[in-house]
């Protein structure tokens, strides 16, 4: 079950406003909003949310309490129909992955090689390795993928520089 009312064809302001409002509902505070990336873009919560992020979007994960003390980065990446993120991996974190509303692909690999377009199934965690390459693709509607990071290295944690692209619609480096 989708968990924010979003009709078909609605623009991508539009989506980025129900995306906010919903989080507001719920009690969460953005911590940054994004809605520059060409395949669209990003919420970031506060880091002190992530017990209530967990909660409500990874209750299937279990997660210590040293996990829960480092910077995740709770998230949502809101991906526009018909685009689709770099091709990449990074090195200084894994991450979780959730669809929480309309239909979303991912494509992944172990090798620099891209792999088959898999549908994401709604509600299902996505466990991506440290180091596997990877990329989110929206399919008709727009997806809104719930994300968590887990750090390799507490000591030197992830970053949005951690980012390695293997290919890129939109010739970033």
């Amino acid at each position: 079950m989708n968990l924010i009312e979003i009709d078909a064809g609605l623009g991508k302001e539009d989506v980025f406003q129900k995306v906010e409002d919903f989080l507001t509902v719920k009690g969460f505070r953005i911590s940054k909003i994004d809605q520059t990336r060409p395949w669209g873009g990003f919420f970031v919560l506060e880091e002190n949310q992530i017990r209530e992020f967990r909660a409500m979007f990874f209750e299937d994960v279990d997660l210590s309490e040293e996990q829960l003390k480092l910077k995740l980065s709770p998230k949502f990446l809101l991906v526009a129909p018909g685009n689709r993120l770099s091709w990449q991996y990074h090195f200084r974190r894994a991450e979780l992955w959730k669809l929480i509303n309309g239909e979303s692909g991912i494509v992944r690999s172990e090798t620099d090689e891209l792999g088959d377009l898999e549908k994401m199934e709604l509600n299902k965690t996505v466990s991506l390795k440290q180091g596997e390459r990877h990329r989110l693709v929206g399919l008709d509607t727009w997806g809104i993928v719930a994300e968590i990071w887990m750090h390799v290295d507490p000591e030197n944690p992830s970053n949005e520089e951690d980012i390695v692209r293997l290919e890129d619609d939109y010739s970033r480096k």
